[in-house]
């Protein structure tokens, strides 16, 4: 008990103890997502959107794309049910997505220009390889996709 009393009030050994026991956590842990993860933390909030964008899609989730980064204009352009199986049409094809890296590029004009890599795996097998520039502006202290711009 005066051993573990000592260790925890010594605030260097706790540090150094600390850190060693998160490390051998995280080197234990081979998940790819736990890495990206670990790098969201880091990533600015228009990475951090095409990020949760590019995850929506491997999860095939057009609910979350449409209510959080579809803007306002394009929500009054297309109804949630028509976007909805328009993009479940275009993810059929998709077995998964896995992203790569994701990098800000700053401002382009009105928006903000942000690149990812990431591999598409295809339901026949085939794996391509993507490098997307994604556009974005902010609506309501959000990020929302500028689509016409991004994907055409």
């Amino acid at each position: 008990m005066n051993l573990i009393f000592k260790i925890f009030f010594n605030k260097k050994l706790f540090l150094i103890l600390a850190t060693a026991l998160l490390m051998v956590f995280l080197s234990s842990c081979s998940f790819t997502g736990l890495r990206l993860d670990m790098s969201y933390i880091f990533k600015t909030d228009p990475e951090k959107a095409v990020i949760d964008f590019l995850k929506a899609l491997n999860n095939k989730d057009s609910d979350f794309i449409y209510e959080s980064l579809l803007s306002e204009d394009d929500k009054n352009n297309i109804s949630r049910e028509k976007f909805n199986k328009e993009l479940s049409l275009i993810l059929s094809d998709i077995e998964s997505l896995e992203i790569e890296k994701t990098y800000y590029l700053g401002y382009e004009g009105d928006f903000v220009k942000v690149v990812s890599e990431f591999h598409v795996k295809y339901v026949n097998g085939e794996v391509k390889n993507y490098r997307k520039y994604i556009y974005l502006f902010e609506e309501n202290k959000n990020w929302k996709l500028v689509f016409d711009k991004s994907f055409i």
